[in-house]
């Protein structure tokens, strides 16, 4: 509160949750060279390394499957990503930190970003309208950043996205394959991290002991 009136809630900082006896607790941390995320006592990051959906609102019109008959080539071949149908000019957010290693025109995915991501990860994006300002092959984005916009470029009877998700260059279904976690903190790190959530633990145990202290638990 500032002079009384609600000012808004800052960034959280640290947060205990109990689950069928056992006790999770994550801690905010951002390193030397502006990093942030939250992670658990030991440096595990508590994120997810990819989001499932590439927009926040959609709804699906063709599914990952070896056989679908395509409306524009008229036969039956394999669909290795996700159709999303969505306005054209819904923005498009890339779903794991990464390395956009293509931003442009290509075949019948029309506009089109590839991004690498860690490991042997990368992710495809297809059909856009446009790409968000600046992007081009060697850009770093972040999970969530808006890449692009939904369009009908290419092969395509109407206005989508089409995602896929690659491991070492093979498509998979992101509804159904097992996503890793985010990079944790390293072993090099790991003495600065524990200092400085050192505070945050005091808090939180400071917490506990206040008369009348509600923390959320579920059974």
């Amino acid at each position: 509160y500032v002079n009384g009136e609600p000012a808004g809630a800052g960034k959280l900082l640290a947060a205990e949750f109990e689950n069928k006896g056992a006790t999770l607790r994550v801690f905010f941390y951002r390193d030397a060279e502006g990093n942030e995320g939250y992670y658990n006592a030991d440096g595990r990051s508590a994120r997810g390394a990819f989001l499932r959906s590439p927009m926040e609102f959609s709804r699906i019109t063709s599914g990952f499957t070896l056989a679908r008959f395509h409306p524009i080539l008229q036969y039956w071949r394999a669909h290795q990503g996700i159709d999303y149908a969505a306005p054209v000019g819904t923005p498009v957010r890339v779903t794991a930190d990464g390395v956009v290693t293509f931003a442009g025109v290509q075949n019948g995915y029309g506009k089109v970003v590839t991004v690498k991501h860690q490991g042997t990860y990368s992710t495809l994006y297809g059909h856009l309208s446009a790409f968000a300002p600046k992007l081009a092959a060697g850009t770093r984005v972040r999970q969530g950043d808006t890449i692009a916009f939904v369009g009908q470029t290419g092969w395509a009877t109407g206005p989508h996205l089409h995602y896929e998700f690659r491991v070492a260059d093979h498509a998979r279904n992101p509804l159904a394959v097992g996503m890793p976690t985010a990079q944790g903190i390293t072993t090099e790190r790991l003495p600065l991290f524990r200092a400085a959530i050192t505070p945050l633990t005091e808090s939180l145990a400071l917490a506990h002991s206040l008369p009348g202290a509600a923390l959320a638990s579920v059974e």
